[in-house]
């Protein structure tokens, strides 16, 4: 029997909450790497697709993150913090890396939707 046609829609969610269980998902499927030296290593092994930085990071962490890893891989600030973030992550972590691309994809439009990334022209391929 077919669904009836004035079923009621499932509330949108916010950009944030949809990044956030992108990251979830990410992590449930084993394609979330953690921490500064994992994220570092990943990506000069080029098994990351995408760098995350949380929104409360230090600058100091970024900017060694940019200067290690920029010109190989994207590295992005998301509009979470560290303590939205540690139900993913069990702990304080700033640095992420997705290391799927499919997974990099879904995360790149969460991004997008949320403001984050102004242009597709910004990101590398």
């Amino acid at each position: 029997m077919p669904k009836p046609k004035n079923a009621p829609q499932k509330p949108a969610l916010a950009p944030e909450e949809a990044l956030y269980q992108a990251l979830s998902l990410c992590r449930k499927a084993g394609q979330l790497t953690m921490g500064f030296d994992a994220v570092e290593e990943a990506a000069l092994k080029g098994k990351a697709w995408l760098v995350l930085t949380a929104s409360d990071a230090s600058p100091k962490t970024v900017q060694r993150m940019q200067r290690a890893v920029g010109d190989l891989v994207d590295v992005l600030s998301m509009p979470l913090t560290q303590q939205q973030l540690a139900a993913v992550s069990h702990r304080a972590v700033a640095v992420y890396a997705v290391t799927d691309r499919n997974l990099a994809k879904l995360c790149y439009d969460r991004l997008a939707a949320c403001g984050t990334i102004k242009n597709e022209e910004d990101m590398c391929e």
